[in-house]
């Protein structure tokens, strides 16, 4: 998994892993972040900040289906996770 700032593959890979043990199931907010949160807690000790930024990430990438307001789904046969291309020099310049 690509690193980037702002962007911990380990809290990542948890909702994903909580989301993939839960197909194609209408999830509400609450219960993943309360899941992710503990997990996160009893892995490596540390607070898991902005779960909820996480999440709302997956959803915009493509991997999650946003169902409601605070209710995601994971749809494995729909499910992918869109990689942007960088802007050009040129593009850069505009």
């Amino acid at each position: 998994m690509k690193k980037t700032k702002n962007n911990n593959p380990i809290q990542q890979d948890l909702i994903i892993k909580f989301f993939k043990k839960n197909p194609n199931r209408a999830i509400k907010h609450p219960e993943v972040v309360d899941w992710v949160v503990e997990t996160y807690k009893k892995r490596t000790g540390n607070v898991f900040r902005d779960p909820d930024r996480a999440i709302r990430k997956l959803a915009q990438s493509g991997f999650l289906i946003k169902i409601a307001k605070g209710i995601y789904k994971y749809d494995p046969k729909k499910a992918h996770i869109k990689e942007l291309p960088d802007f050009t020099p040129v593009q850069r310049e505009a």
